[in-house]
């Protein structure tokens, strides 16, 4: 094996770093070696020079593949737009970013989603891209389960049979819509080349961490269409560098129990519903649950991605609303409660509006501040205090600005 030296390994990463970056590349690593030269160093030999360097995947493709493990970080806005850019001065397409964002939808949420829609918009504004949205699909949307159960077999593989057999053991709506929505719209789309999604979806769910079961059906389902295992090693060995060793080891084990298995089609008999609901009820019931909940006009949500992706507002209402909070399973006010606590327990940088929002819906359909403050508190034993902290925080604020007298005077805060 030949020994390479540290300053071999430097300017080899610091060429990457810079074809990446692009102007004022260097910046970031300047800034932080005036604390720590080391760590500046380590950033670029490491991550630039040892990995992003590998010839197993293209650099824009790997740049794909770092936006989608920054995207499930939640709190790496900095870094999430760095990369977003790099993907681009690599040659990436912007119409890529914008589709990985509906991967986004599928695997992570609207919260990291709807988050990094500001970024992207920041960042075509900075170069000054006149970017063209992304067209709405066409149709009523009837006939999305039989399209799920086609991208099911596209993008997973090995015992769907026991995967969703258990879903549906005790949740049946989840297992369906999660053929219907899931993969039937979200992921449906053809605007990403294949492979991308691919292994966007490993990076996601790597990224997450504790995904064990899905990921082992989407790395068998890579396998199966195309990506070799040399690729999803890349893809891994690059999972060290934004999400970590353990994250990084963790994903070996399950994919090295899928390797041994080789390749394996998707294993699955799924009915096929028959759909008797269009896009438009759909859409039409989430409106009015949102202007009962959160005052806001559905179609202001909608419009409100007219210049990037006019399907993401449209799929907020239709989905979110129309189809999951309009559930009649448990009443307006405990679901919530119930996001609240979700949006808190989860604690990051991509959930704060949201947790903001639901906060002023709870309040519109009826739940108290002292309801709100003790599902907060309720956290505290599970998310740690410093997290229970921040959204008893942003609680307040969100009350203060309902009632401005309960906001402290000037010169009792001083």
């Amino acid at each position: 094996m030949t020994s390479e030296s540290h300053e071999d390994r430097f300017s080899r990463g610091l060429e990457i770093l810079r074809r990446i970056g692009g102007l004022n590349f260097d910046e970031p690593i300047n800034a932080l070696a005036e604390t720590s030269a080391d760590l500046s160093r380590f950033t670029v030999e490491y991550p630039y020079g040892d990995v992003l360097s590998r010839p197993g995947l293209d650099l824009p493709l790997r740049q794909l593949c770092t936006v989608s493990m920054l995207l499930a970080d939640g709190s790496a806005q900095p870094q999430l737009k760095f990369h977003i850019a790099g993907f681009l001065n690599a040659g990436g397409e912007p119409n890529a970013i914008v589709e990985l964002l509906f991967v986004s939808v599928a695997i992570l949420g609207f919260p990291a989603t709807v988050n990094a829609v500001g970024i992207v918009r920041s960042v075509f504004a900075e170069r000054e891209l006149a970017f063209q949205p992304i067209e709405p699909v066409r149709g009523d949307g009837a006939g999305r389960g039989a399209t799920g159960q086609d991208m099911l077999h596209r993008l997973a593989g090995g015992d769907g049979q026991d995967y969703f057999d258990r879903l549906a053991a005790a949740a049946p709506d989840l297992a369906q819509l999660s053929i219907d929505f899931a993969f039937g719209e979200a992921l449906a789309r053809d605007g990403l080349e294949h492979k991308a999604k691919l292994l966007a979806i490993v990076a996601m769910l790597a990224s997450s961490g504790n995904r064990s079961d899905a990921l082992r059906l989407h790395l068998a389902g890579a396998l199966a269409n195309g990506v070799t295992c040399e690729e999803i090693i890349e893809l891994l060995i690059q999972l060290s560098v934004y999400r970590g060793f353990p994250a990084a080891l963790n994903t070996f084990s399950v994919a090295r129990s899928v390797f041994a298995l080789g390749v394996q089609p998707l294993q699955v008999d799924i009915p096929t519903p028959v759909d008797t609901e269009s896009r438009t009820d759909r859409v039409e019931r989430g409106k009015a649950l949102l202007a009962k909940s959160s005052a806001a006009s559905g179609d202001a949500v909608v419009r409100s991605f007219d210049d990037i992706a006019p399907d993401l507002g449209r799929m907020i209402v239709e989905h979110s609303y129309g189809e999951i909070f309009s559930r009649k399973g448990i009443d307006q006010k405990t679901r919530e409660l119930s996001a609240c606590a979700a949006l808190a327990a989860i604690g990051s940088a991509t959930t704060e509006t949201p947790l903001r929002v639901h906060i002023n819906a709870a309040l519109n359909v009826g739940a108290s501040r002292e309801e709100i403050i003790e599902t907060l508190v309720n956290l505290a034993p599970y998310s740690g205090y410093p997290a229970t902290q921040q959204a008893i925080r942003i609680a307040a604020e969100e009350f203060a600005k309902s009632n401005p007298s309960s906001r402290p005077r000037k010169e009792e805060s001083e």
